[in-house]
């Protein structure tokens, strides 16, 4: 049996599908709190996307999660629900 290494992922919600975005090793930080974390702009720019294109996708929710053969844990979670984005200052609110 072939045992799955622990991996990080971005899974974008929108309406219609789920998007994952591998997160290598060496873009997790350790944040202040002791909790693992990931700028989610590092990781949009290495695929070639911006904020915008979250919005432009509708995307409900953007979750970091950690994932290993048996399960996938939510590490943290973004809703968009209540997210506007103002493209000429390219600020989320």
């Amino acid at each position: 049996m072939t045992s799955m290494k622990k991996r990080f992922i971005y899974v974008i919600d929108t309406p219609t599908e789920s998007k994952e975005l591998l997160i290598r090793e060496n873009e997790l930080i350790e944040n202040a709190d002791g909790e693992l974390d990931c700028p989610l702009d590092k990781i949009l720019s290495r695929y070639h996307m911006e904020w915008n294109d979250l919005f432009q996708m509708n995307a409900a929710s953007v979750s970091l999660m950690a994932e290993d053969i048996s399960e996938r844990k939510v590490i943290r979670s973004i809703s968009f629900e209540n997210l506007h984005y103002h493209n000429n200052t390219k600020e989320v609110c």
